[in-house]
């Protein structure tokens, strides 16, 4: 009796294992393995929606990727999920040529996201060469001191007034790239080889210079692709004229902080003369001066010397009488000695 129960309880069990695997034989065409995703240990939520574009790639056929990947109910996920399908035009040089095999290869909603990529396709070479132009790009500031209009004319209300500005050059701009001027707090505007002077760079002319001043420079592609981020960007903070400069009182210590012509800080006037002057003893103390061009010089080395020894004599007397005494004596013992 017992054997007879355990026979039927095994052809039991073999019924239930067969139709079970029948059932899981099923037709499951139209339906991809998403057996990478890892379940969501916290319980379903929102937002946990499985990522398509990894479980799609294992689908090399490009029917079979765009079958898979239209499973997603987001029209910008389906995008990203088929995106690498459209890296067979990418390679072509221009924008045209790009979309022209976009047309070729797909249609409907694979197109309009093709051309979407070949308009907005940035290729390695053509992104290392634009890096490369973009590095060249340099930009500095010159001060420029210029005439006003009637400087030579006596009866002009101008005469002798000169202007003091800045010329702001901008260098090595190519056919390949623009440029983006930003003034801080101002109004934006594109450069370009255009605007380039006869000796290759361009100049930007402030003659408006009584305060500091930052500018960006913002490089980006002047032609085919790669035209919609930015390379490169450059910063530049241009000084303020001061007008202490031109003062009587420092003309003789150009190089001191508030007798510079051009000054990247800000200062109050204040006593200017009596620190000027308390400057210029300090440099007498140290026995150097100021040049013309603002740098400061020793009186020289010979000179310092000489004024060290006389500033000390008596000390350097009394060495030199001890050192002859010393001498004398060992002269004289050698006399006796012979």
């Amino acid at each position: 009796m017992k054997n007879k129960f355990l026979n039927l309880l095994f052809l039991l069990c073999s019924l239930v294992l067969f139709l079970g695997t029948v059932s899981a034989e099923e037709d499951d065409s139209g339906r991809y393995d998403f057996s990478i995703f890892e379940p969501d240990k916290t319980g379903e939520k929102a937002g946990n929606a499985p990522d398509y574009s990894s479980a799609c790639k294992k689908y090399t056929n490009k029917d079979e990727r765009i079958n898979c990947c239209n499973q997603d109910t987001s029209a910008s996920g389906r995008y990203e999920c088929k995106k690498s399908l459209y890296d067979v035009c990418m390679n072509g040089s221009g924008t045209l040529q790009r979309m022209k095999c976009c047309s070729q290869n797909f249609s409907g909603e694979e197109l309009e996201n093709c051309n979407d990529a070949a308009q907005n396709y940035c290729g390695v070479n053509e992104l290392v060469k634009l890096q490369k132009a973009a590095a060249a790009v340099d930009v500095k500031y010159e001060p420029v001191v210029l005439k006003a209009d009637g400087y030579d004319d006596p009866n002009s209300t101008n005469y002798s007034v000169l202007i003091y500005a800045l010329d702001i050059k901008v260098y090595n701009i190519t056919k390949d790239i623009r440029v983006i001027v930003q003034p801080e707090g101002g109004t934006s505007y594109t450069l370009d080889v255009s605007n380039n002077t006869a000796d290759g760079y361009v100049v930007l002319r402030d003659d408006n210079v009584g305060t500091i001043k930052n500018y960006s420079f913002a490089i980006y592609s002047r032609t085919g692709s790669c035209e919609n981020g930015s390379i490169r960007n450059i910063k530049l903070s241009t000084p303020r004229y001061n007008h202490l400069s031109n003062r009587e009182a420092c003309r003789e210590v150009p190089g001191f902080y508030k007798c510079q012509e051009f000054v990247s800080y800000d200062f109050e006037t204040g006593d200017y003369v009596k620190e000027i002057q308390e400057y210029k003893e300090k440099l007498a103390k140290q026995g150097i001066k100021e040049k013309e061009d603002g740098t400061v010089a020793s009186k020289g080395g010979i000179t310092k010397a000489i004024k060290k020894v006389s500033d000390n004599k008596w000390v350097v007397l009394a060495i030199v009488l001890v050192v002859g005494c010393v001498v004398t004596y060992f002269l004289i013992k050698k006399r006796r000695e012979d």
